[in-house]
């Protein structure tokens, strides 16, 4: 048994040392032994037989069995407080941190929201700069489209005047193929008489103005082209030119635009057939007796449907 000093010490000490909950601490239930060697250190301890291992240990077990009790361990830390407590810790810990990173968060949200407007305002003004830039190429390429119709109209014109001039230049032309062709002939002698003889017209050497070959198909008599006064003349012969003999064939002297209208014209399946006369082009309607002055650019179907519609 403890001494009755120690007793009274343990006690009050136990009574001070409890928490505010009334439970006891680890201090204060192991503030018994403290205290008793401190009293003992007054009154040596009286000489005791020696004792064994198994002496000891029996002691010491039921010291501790004295002085610490199983209820008091429970009452140390109860789960509920442990679990309120790491649970304010952690919610404190995971406050702090999800407001750090959501600062850091934001902050690089703003700098990259800083960065993506000012990228965003140098493309639109760059996009704003670029449909003007549209805008002007658009109103540069409808002034060259329409310089470019202009200038279609301005070369349809020409060429058809250009054709005109060339056809009227050969109004008086005769283009003669397989005409006799012989070593230093006389091609102005040769044609004045063949006209008297063949097509009996009266013409002199003089109403022939100009008369030469000009270059053919090889391996072909290469055909002549004989210039007379005037119309009247031209119009004598050819109104003759069936009296020819010998495979000789008259026509007027056409320009490759005109013949080449010609061709598309007896292609045609509207079109009965087509001719040229006094330096124009003509078609007859199929099943009709109607006829149409064509030029080197009409759109030859549409001026058929045109004529149609008007009969």
């Amino acid at each position: 048994m403890p001494p009755p000093l120690a007793n009274k010490i343990n006690t009050k000490d136990n009574k001070e040392i409890k928490n505010k909950d009334g439970n006891k601490t680890v201090q204060s239930l192991l503030a018994p032994k403290k205290d008793q060697q401190i009293a003992n250190q007054g009154n040596p301890p009286p000489k005791r037989d020696k004792r064994t291992f198994s002496d000891v240990s029996e002691e010491s077990l039921e010291g501790l069995q004295d002085t610490v009790k199983k209820s008091d361990l429970d009452n140390l830390v109860k789960q509920k407080d442990l679990k309120d407590l790491v649970t304010t810790i952690v919610s404190k810990l995971l406050s702090t941190l999800k407001e750090s990173i959501t600062e850091e968060f934001n902050t690089k949200l703003r700098e990259r929201t800083g960065k993506l407007k000012d990228e965003i305002d140098a493309l639109n003004i760059d996009n704003e700069n670029f449909k003007e830039r549209l805008r002007t190429k658009y109103r540069q390429i409808e002034e060259l489209q329409e310089k470019v119709e202009d200038c279609n109209h301005r070369s349809i014109d020409a060429l058809k005047s250009a054709n005109y001039n060339e056809q009227y230049s050969r109004k008086h032309n005769i283009r003669m193929v397989n005409f006799p062709e012989k070593r230093n002939e006389n091609l102005r002698d040769v044609f004045v008489k063949m006209v008297k003889k063949d097509l009996n017209v009266e013409i002199e050497p003089s109403d022939v103005i100009a008369i030469h070959r000009i270059p053919g198909k090889e391996g072909y008599i290469k055909p002549v082209i004989a210039k007379v006064r005037n119309t009247e003349i031209k119009i004598k012969i050819m109104r003759n030119k069936k009296g020819l003999k010998n495979d000789i064939k008259f026509h007027d002297d056409i320009t490759q635009r005109n013949l080449g209208l010609l061709a598309r014209l007896n292609t045609n399946v509207m079109l009965n057939n087509a001719w040229f006369y006094n330096c124009s082009v003509y078609g007859k309607l199929k099943d009709s007796e109607h006829r149409i002055k064509f030029d080197l650019y009409d759109n030859i179907d549409e001026k058929i449907k045109k004529k149609l519609s008007s009969m």
